[in-house]
């Protein structure tokens, strides 16, 4: 008998992500003071590696790895991509709209905010000197390609 735990992981994912959020914003006597500051309101990212999560899917085709995150509401220049060591790190920080005048009032705050890191291992035949992106519609695409295949033959030329 198979038990297959992915759907109880992600909804524990979401639940502890949607709990730290929680924390960062609405519980913490200091960030729902008036005049309090954009590091008080997000202290908790500090600890927890931020409150936004970014989602990515990893799809390998014949030639390439494709990588899509999705970043919504998160413009191109505040994304940070880099590869150390095989490992590919996404990057950034989504920041509150600022809404004018010293009336508003947030009454139900919902969308995450805050910054972002997200690393995965890149596949052993991933050529990292081969890596393109391109975003658009808040959606993050990395085409990676992938190294020649050896077989541990080197092919001499006769001159």
């Amino acid at each position: 008998m198979a038990v297959y735990f992915k759907p109880i992981a992600n909804e524990f994912d979401r639940f502890l992500n949607a709990h730290l959020n929680s924390l960062s914003s609405t519980n913490d006597p200091e960030s729902n003071q008036p005049g309090a500051t954009a590091e008080n309101r997000n202290k908790m990212s500090k600890y927890w590696g931020g409150s936004f999560n970014a989602r990515l899917d990893l799809t390998e085709t014949p030639n390439n790895y494709l990588v899509h995150a999705d970043l919504p509401g998160i413009p191109k220049d505040q994304v940070h991509i880099s590869v150390k060591d095989d490992i590919l790190t996404l990057s950034g920080e989504r920041t509150p709209q600022k809404q004018e005048g010293k009336d508003v009032h947030k009454h139900i705050v919902e969308r995450s905010q805050g910054k972002f890191s997200r690393s995965l291992r890149l596949p052993p035949n991933a050529n990292v000197d081969d890596i393109k992106a391109t975003m658009e519609h808040g959606v993050l695409e990395l085409v990676v390609g992938k190294k020649e295949k050896e077989d541990g033959t080197k092919t001499i030329a006769i001159q």
